[in-house]
C-alpha cells in the first residue's frame, strides 16, 4: 500500500486529507497517522502533508507556502530577493493573504504570513510552474508569486515605517532592478492601492534612490 501511496503522491509535493481521499477513497486515513510515526511522511500544518523525500523538490517551500494558508502568495522580503532586489538570502518564506498574520514553524522552515485587505490582494502576481504534473491531463502544480512591481508595494505598505532617506537607504535595494520595475506597470498597480501614506514612501524611496 505504501508503494501505491508514494508512487501516486509524490507528484503532488505537498498534499492534503482530500488529495489523499480523491486517489484513495477506500484507504483507511489511519496509514497517514502510521506513515507518519514511522517518518514516511511529514505533517506541516493541520491535513498538509509532504513525503519525507519531498525537501530535496526546488521551491517547494513556497509551495507549501500558498497551500497550507490559503488564500496567499509569495511577496514581501522572499520575493524581492527572488528578483534580487535586496541583498539577502531570506530564510522564512514570507507571504500576504487575506486571512489574519500567522507564522508556523514546520519541517520546511518558517513561514509568516501578513494581512492585507481584500480590495488589494487579488492582483499583481504570477503563476509559475512546479515540476510536478498531477491527474489525468497533466495539470501542473502552480507557485503564486507577487510580480515584482506588486512585491515592492506589498513590502512599503506592509511595512509602514519606511519614512525616512535613511531608512530607505538601510534596505539597500539593487537600484538596476529597481529601475527596470518602475514602468507604467508599477504606477497603476500604486494607484489601485488608493493609499496616500503608501504613495509617499514610494515617492521617498524614487527620491532616496535618484531614480
Amino acid at each position: 500500500m505504501w508503494v501505491e501511496f508514494q508512487t501516486k503522491m509524490s507528484p503532488f509535493r505537498v498534499f492534503s486529507v482530500q488529495d489523499v481521499k480523491k486517489q484513495f477513497p477506500s484507504m483507511n486515513l489511519m496509514n497517514l497517522v502510521r506513515w507518519q510515526k514511522k517518518g514516511y511522511i511529514l505533517r506541516l500544518r493541520n491535513k498538509w502533508y509532504i513525503l519525507n523525500d519531498a525537501e530535496s523538490h526546488e521551491n517547494i517551500e513556497w509551495l507549501a507556502a500558498n497551500l497550507i494558508y490559503a488564500p496567499s502568495y509569495i511577496s514581501l522580503h522572499t520575493a524581492l530577493s527572488w528578483y534580487n532586489m535586496i541583498p539577502e538570502m531570506i530564510s522564512t518564506t514570507t507571504s500576504v493573504t487575506t486571512r489574519k498574520t500567522n507564522k508556523f514553524s514546520t519541517h520546511l522552515g518558517d513561514f509568516d504570513y501578513h494581512r492585507i485587505k481584500p480590495e488589494i490582494f487579488g492582483f499583481g502576481y504570477v503563476l509559475d510552474n512546479m515540476d510536478a504534473y498531477i491527474g489525468e491531463r497533466g495539470q501542473s502544480r502552480k507557485i503564486i508569486i507577487a510580480s515584482p512591481q506588486k512585491a515592492i508595494l506589498d513590502f512599503f505598505y506592509i511595512n509602514s515605517f519606511y519614512n525616512t532617506a535613511d531608512d530607505m537607504e538601510g534596505l539597500r535595494l539593487n537600484e538596476a532592478e529597481l529601475q527596470k520595475t518602475l514602468n507604467e506597470e508599477f504606477f497603476r498597480l500604486l494607484a489601485r492601492f488608493n493609499n496616500r501614506a503608501l504613495e509617499r514612501r514610494i515617492r521617498l524611496m524614487i527620491k532616496t534612490y535618484g531614480l
